[in-house]
């Protein structure tokens, strides 16, 4: 989603020839970035120069749809305010996207579907405001721009409280993941690595935008509930567990989302994702024996990214298997355990399949890492294990 910087951006493309509109709005986003955020040199530059090309560019095409750039008589027409706009707004995410893809290692089209993917109509029907400011500065000069800039800061605060508050509940999300890698330690990163999964399969399942962060939520909180007391003995029992046990720790799904349920912006979707992540595809796991498409799409792809991450890490009983192993037994319970839908993306994915080789590479370096310590260090290693 672009920011609500792009409106005196964009307004300076419908007052000011493109020259002149990229010039301004480089000085000004240089300043700004410079001196007031303090940014580094590198983002300094790149969102001068980003901002640069997307007004000259939205500019360009203002003029070239018949739009007459002026600050003494404002004259438009709706396709050349239009088309600056979606001008505007493509060399932005094009740019941006293109960054995310070079530094952190997603595809183009992935990094820009995470980014700007959601706010495609957003953008369309925002490209509009621009073309206001810049008439109500040509009509009524700076009391035009306090008549829109009041109630757009109004707007922006609203906006900033909300992601504030979403900030909270991300960090309380952070907080009760740890306390829970606390009860089940051998299993770190265990839940950031089955989000990470999920988030790939449901895009490959072909869901976007606010679904697949709600997966992701859900995937990263699946195992909440285990920060329960009762769970705690049964996590660390080395042997097998008894009947009554396995009762109880199969009742960790209903427990988890239930303490998510407290939480009014995990309620629905991802409560329920959470609830059934270990319902079978063919009725027969837990807790309500839901079936097929009965499952919650977020359920069944947690159960496979669940799996998968099992399979593919080492555990107290075995090692890690090989991903062609784990390929034969997603295939094996195809129908039964997994969606046979998704297991077959599984099995043709290239992009779970890169997840899956880093984190072999990462495990294998951990390891490699351990035996090349110091034998010192290895001893105190395990006297801090038994204790």
């Amino acid at each position: 989603m672009i920011s609500i910087a792009f409106i005196p951006y964009l307004g300076a493309a419908f007052l000011f020839p493109p020259a002149l509109a990229m010039s301004v709005v480089g000085l000004t986003v240089f300043v700004v970035e410079a001196l007031v955020r303090r940014k580094p040199w590198i983002k300094i530059v790149f969102n001068t120069a980003k901002e640069v090309l997307a007004v000259g560019l939205g500019a360009a095409v203002y003029v070239l749809l018949g739009g007459r750039p002026s600050v003494s008589e404002f004259q438009y027409t709706i396709p050349a305010v239009l088309g600056a706009g979606v001008a505007y707004s493509a060399a932005n995410s094009v740019a941006v996207s293109l960054a995310v893809s070079l530094t952190e290692g997603p595809g183009f089209g992935e990094a820009w579907l995470g980014i700007y993917g959601g706010s495609m109509v957003y953008d369309l029907f925002a490209t509009p405001i621009p073309a206001v400011l810049a008439y109500l500065y040509v009509r009524w000069e700076l009391g035009g721009l306090v008549a829109l800039t009041v109630p757009l800061f109004i707007v922006r605060h609203i906006y900033v409280q909300n992601l504030r508050l979403e900030q909270s509940n991300r960090e309380l999300i952070d907080l009760m993941v740890k306390q829970v890698e606390l009860v089940e330690p051998y299993t770190s990163g265990h839940s950031k690595r089955v989000a990470h999964y999920a988030r790939t399969l449901a895009k490959e399942a072909g869901i976007h935008g606010k679904q697949v962060e709600q997966i992701a939520t859900a995937a990263l909180l699946h195992d909440v509930g285990k920060v329960y007391e009762e769970y705690a003995p049964l996590l660390r029992k080395q042997g097998t567990l008894t009947p009554e046990e396995r009762k109880l720790l199969e009742s960790h799904p209903v427990r988890s989302a239930e303490l998510l349920m407290t939480i009014t912006s995990l309620r629905g979707p991802v409560e329920k994702s959470v609830r059934h992540h270990h319902e079978n595809f063919d009725g027969t796991g837990y807790p309500d024996g839901l079936a097929g498409e009965g499952i919650p799409i977020g359920a069944r792809i947690i159960m496979i990214a669940d799996t998968l991450d099992a399979m593919t890490t080492d555990r107290p009983y075995r090692s890690a298997l090989p991903f062609e192993r784990v390929l034969d037994e997603v295939r094996r319970h195809s129908g039964r355990q997994f969606d046979p839908q998704l297991a077959e993306l599984v099995v043709r994915s290239p992009a779970i399949r890169r997840l899956v080789a880093a984190q072999t590479r990462s495990v294998a370096e951990s390891e490699q890492l351990a035996s090349s310590a110091p034998h010192h260090l290895r001893s105190v290693e395990r006297e801090r294990a038994a204790v």
